[in-house]
């Protein structure tokens, strides 16, 4: 019992030592201080100066060689003309009097060439063509029948075209007689009539033409 307490304060005293040993070390160890910044100090550097750029002198201009002046000789001096004598200006004088007293004669003008001017001659009169005549054998438009029972009369205004070999080209109404049978009858009749062309001095031309076709109860 006795050997187990004392084992018990031995390694109580170890201990305590131990506790004393740190403690004593630690108060001596120096404290700690926090790092401090290091001091800062402003350079400045010195800018380089700016080359020296100047431009270039102009080249020198080229001065035109001076060409030599030609030097035209000056003619010498004529000789003064003689004075003429007195009975030599006295002629001359009474020359020129009688020059003076002689009558103008004037010259006739140059007749001029009749210049001859060539007129161009006036067209020839045109003579328009024409569907009347017995030689061309063109037989009257046929009357429709209903049209005279209902008493429809007038004239049909036809305009046709008429060729050099006087045909009808083209025949179409120019104005209405207000029956459309007949507008009708008047076409369908002068399609197939002849015509006497219409004449430029000895020449036969195309033309157009407008007459008109009658149909009157009377005749039917």
């Amino acid at each position: 019992m006795e050997s187990s307490f004392s084992r018990y304060a031995v390694l109580a005293a170890i201990t305590a030592g131990h506790v004393g040993l740190l403690l004593s070390m630690s108060h001596a160890a120096t404290p700690v201080q926090p790092p401090q910044p290091l001091p800062m100090e402003m350079v400045t550097i010195p800018t380089p100066p700016a080359p020296d750029i100047r431009p270039a002198p102009p080249a020198p201009a080229k001065t035109a060689s001076a060409k030599p002046r030609k030097v035209t000789p000056v003619p010498p001096p004529l000789p003064a003309p003689a004075r003429p004598s007195p009975k030599a200006i006295t002629t001359d004088t009474r020359t020129e009097e009688v020059a003076s007293k002689a009558p103008a004669v004037a010259e006739a003008p140059a007749a001029s060439p009749a210049v001859g001017r060539s007129e161009a001659a006036p067209p020839a009169p045109i003579v328009p063509p024409t569907h009347i005549g017995g030689h061309l054998g063109n037989p009257r438009p046929v009357y429709p029948p209903l049209s005279i029972e209902l008493g429809e009369a007038g004239a049909v205004g036809l305009r046709v075209a008429v060729g050099a070999d006087g045909r009808a080209q083209e025949v179409s109404i120019a104005r209405s007689s207000g029956f459309p049978r007949l507008d009708r009858a008047a076409l369908q009749a002068v399609r197939n009539w002849r015509f006497r062309p219409a004449m430029r001095g000895n020449e036969a031309i195309p033309f157009t033409y407008v007459f008109n076709v009658d149909f009157d109860l009377t005749k039917a």
